[in-house]
């Protein structure tokens, strides 16, 4: 039995060992030697990252080999397939000519995150690692990586959001504020216009397609950014005298720049409501629409947020007459849970549930203030989505008004209990036409002082961050097949 097994071991072995391909790719320059190692995206073979490959070796000032790997169990990376096929590409490497001790390892979009799983282990020989399109999940840290790694996308990228990469890029900002050489250790670079298929080529797989946004530049333009960045990524870490370092860093500093100045509209907005203060800036806003008060200078609005997703209805303090007035509201975020780190659908917060003083409720303790026309839960939306589109960059607001689906904001559907009120979301409708946003409304009047409830005014907000996302990724994403894979 014991033989049996092991010789059933032996050719599930060999099975899985059998297909794994490599093919090298010979350098074409003088320089100090190194190679690159590129594992491919799902279901997309090795070959078709050649064409970059090329680019980059002909751009290079390394003497650089490649090995394009291939034969993958359905054509998709994996963990148990990496090692085995690493090794032989290290083999081959060495056997065609290579005399170096160490590689960089790079991997597109799945084989991105299966190259990052695989470079925790810091007994490999890598130089560094290259995340295509990819990133380091969120339970690691870009500082605690135990190789320099290249974190690099494009704006364009349906897949791989940029909406996504801007934590790990804020990540990286907090970690240059203690130590400035970590824009060299692991830089994160968006590229502009450039989308998830362009580090590949030839015909892509629909999981690509039906997510991935039309791209701005060729895909010649394509690989020579990407070229670009990855090479000054393997100068700067291989730091031999006989390449210009100083220059090699230059091209990481200004994709630092460019790309902070691309990530700054959305960090801005995406902290409105996500912050270490746990509070949701835009709900306070939303409270002062609703209240409509003439004069707020005497006036506090604060607010408390909530992610438990607690199901249970919220109520407010009373409202008590002062010099300084205090209106507090409270807000839950709603978040679609993501265990798996996926980017593929909107990473926005799905809704605010906002519990928030009634203008009437105010008026009983300012009996003499002025007010105007209270804000629906619609007309509160209808201002996170203007915030978010006056926020974007000039890019972003280009291509949505020049190509982009509109975005439709519906009367709010009103309730009439806490029940209905407690099972009640904000309703966002992804199809061809557009997003139509629907918000409930809970309103409860100061008729039963004695209800703790009474005097509310709750709404199911849209996010500006959501709007945001909306606007630059979402809207402009036109198939059948992908509008609905952001339904959520």
């Amino acid at each position: 039995m014991k033989i049996h097994a092991l010789a059933l071991g032996a050719i599930l072995q060999l099975s899985f060992c059998s297909s794994l391909s490599v093919e090298i790719l010979k350098p074409n320059n003088t320089g100090p030697e190194a190679a690159l190692i590129i594992v491919p995206g799902a279901y997309i073979s090795g070959s078709a990252y050649k064409p970059l490959a090329e680019v980059i070796q002909k751009n290079s000032n390394l003497k650089l080999w490649v090995a394009l790997l291939d034969g993958f169990f359905n054509k998709l990376a994996n963990p148990l397939q990496l090692p085995i096929v690493f090794k032989k590409a290290v083999n081959e490497l060495q056997k065609a000519g290579y005399k170096g001790k160490k590689v960089f390892l790079a991997g597109h979009s799945l084989g991105g995150e299966v190259v990052a799983l695989y470079g925790q282990k810091a007994n490999h020989i890598l130089d560094g690692v290259l995340l295509f399109a990819s990133y380091i999940t969120k339970n690691n840290k870009l500082k605690e990586y135990p190789f320099p790694v290249l974190t690099i996308s494009g704006d364009l990228d349906g897949l791989t959001r940029i909406t996504r990469i801007v934590d790990t890029f804020e990540e990286l900002q907090e970690d240059v504020i203690s130590d400035p050489e970590q824009i060299y250790r692991t830089p994160v670079v968006v590229m502009e216009s450039i989308n998830h298929g362009q580090f590949a080529s030839g015909p892509l797989p629909k999981p690509v397609t039906d997510h991935d946004l039309n791209p701005e530049v060729s895909q010649s333009v394509a690989y020579n950014t990407i070229a670009n960045y990855s090479n000054a990524f393997m100068v700067v870490v291989r730091n031999e005298t006989d390449t210009n370092v100083t220059k090699a860093k230059n091209i990481l500093e200004d994709g630092h720049t460019k790309t902070a100045t691309m990530m700054q509209p959305l960090s801005k907005v995406k902290a409105l409501d996500q912050n270490p203060d746990f509070t949701s800036h835009w709900t306070n806003t939303a409270q002062e629409l609703v209240v409509s008060l003439k004069n707020i200078t005497d006036v506090e609005f604060i607010n408390y947020e909530d992610e438990s997703l607690d199901i249970l209805p919220k109520e407010l303090p009373v409202l008590l007459p002062s010099d300084n007035v205090k209106i507090e509201s409270l807000t839950t975020l709603w978040m679609q849970p993501n265990p798996l780190d996926s980017t593929t659908s909107p990473l926005s917060p799905l809704q605010l549930k906002a519990t928030m003083k009634s203008q009437e409720a105010v008026k009983t303790i300012l009996p003499s203030s002025q007010f105007g026309v209270s804000a629906s839960c619609k007309e509160v939306n209808q201002n996170a989505y203007e915030l978010a589109f006056a926020k974007s960059s000039p890019m972003a607001k280009e291509r949505y008004t020049s190509r982009g689906r509109r975005i439709v904001f519906n009367e709010d559907v009103s309730v009439t209990s806490q029940f209905q009120w407690i099972k009640s979301q904000l309703d966002l409708n992804y199809n061809q036409t557009g997003l139509f946003v629907t918000a409930t409304r809970f309103h409860t009047d100061m008729s039963q002082p004695t209800k703790s409830y009474s005097g509310q005014t709750d709404c199911t907000l849209i996010s500006p961050f959501r709007a945001m996302e909306w606007v630059y990724i979402d809207s402009l994403k036109y198939t059948k097949s992908q509008i609905e894979s952001n339904t959520t």
